[in-house]
């Protein structure tokens, strides 16, 4: 998404209210009275260079030059699709913790955007949390017929286990109210990261960045809020919604044709043996369907760590 007009306008105006809030500091005066010598400019510098070379060289930066949207821009055939949209930020007052609530928390102001679904929504959020305001949200949603399906990191792709502590209390009573959750699968092998760095997922390892929701495959939301408590809360948020109902209908058709190649489908079950309510994983490894009775590809210790964790006081944290 290329931004420019009102919108461009409206994120740099955001961008001068923190760099010029009392909450921001000069670099110079982190460093004290102390400079360093001329010795350390040349080694600083040099270390720079090194850094900036690996960069230009690395895998990523290829990829993006031979990309069909690199070829297209430098060509000037690429075609744009055009669409009104709205900035919503938080602002920076929000870390002093003075402003209300009401008026400055930015979920608040998206809500009837996702209340707007009447028809399907789909929720791209690398940290879910949903807590109990969430889940009785996503219930009102599928009492009105709406077909929910949101993307989060499984245990073995997300880089902060803690957050999915907090998300694995919230699986069960989701998918038993109809909402369809998936996480994403956690690539092994050479080719698979590279297909799946194409999509939804970084460079490192194949794990969900992208914040997104579409309602209707018509309005769109992209920007930095994860559905969690510490998004909500605690941290500073940005993004634009448009409404499109062609990109819109894009974005989910990716979403409609990846998502189980890419992403474990949950499913509540009732276990034979128990009588208990159990969740399995289905996807696919090596092209062929695979399915899972604990948390996939995570290992033992890391997944008793998490389920160990869930019991912490800790939600408004994460």
């Amino acid at each position: 998404m290329l931004a420019i007009g009102p919108v461009a306008q409206a994120v740099s105006n955001s961008f001068d209210q923190y760099w010029n809030h009392k909450l921001s500091y000069p670099i110079a005066t982190l460093l004290g009275d102390r400079k360093p010598t001329l010795e350390e400019y040349r080694e600083a510098r040099q270390q720079y260079r090194q850094r900036l070379s690996e960069i230009e060289e690395s895998d990523y930066l290829e990829r993006l030059r031979n990309s069909d949207l690199a070829r297209q821009l430098r060509s000037g055939s690429h075609h744009f699709e055009w669409a009104v949209g709205q900035v919503f930020a938080d602002p920076p007052d929000k870390l002093l913790h003075e402003t209300s609530e009401a008026e400055y928390r930015m979920m608040r102001e998206l809500l009837p955007y996702l209340e707007s679904a009447r028809r399907e929504l789909i929720v791209l959020s690398p940290y879910f949390v949903p807590g109990k305001e969430g889940v009785a949200f996503f219930h009102r949603l599928r009492e009105k017929g709406v077909r929910v399906r949101i993307l989060t990191n499984s245990l073995a792709s997300t880089d902060v286990s803690i957050v999915h502590a907090g998300y694995i209390r919230y699986r069960k009573a989701l998918l038993r109210m109809g909402v369809e959750l998936w996480e994403l699968n956690h690539r092994t092998t050479r080719e698979e990261r590279k297909a799946m760095s194409e999509g939804y997922v970084g460079k490192s390892k194949s794990s969900l960045h992208a914040k997104a929701f579409v309602a209707d495959r018509e309005t769109v939301f992209i920007g930095s809020l994860n559905f969690d408590p510490r998004s909500v809360i605690q941290n500073t948020e940005i993004g634009v919604v448009f409404r499109s109902p062609v990109l819109g209908g894009r974005i989910a058709e990716a979403f409609d044709e990846n998502i189980e190649k890419e992403a474990y489908r949950l499913e509540l079950v009732r276990d034979e043996d128990t009588g208990q309510e159990k969740i399995l994983w289905h996807g696919y490894s090596g092209g062929k369907p695979v399915t899972f009775e604990s948390e996939p590809n995570a290992g033992f210790w890391r997944t008793l760590g998490i389920h160990l964790m869930r019991w912490l006081p800790i939600e408004s944290q994460i």
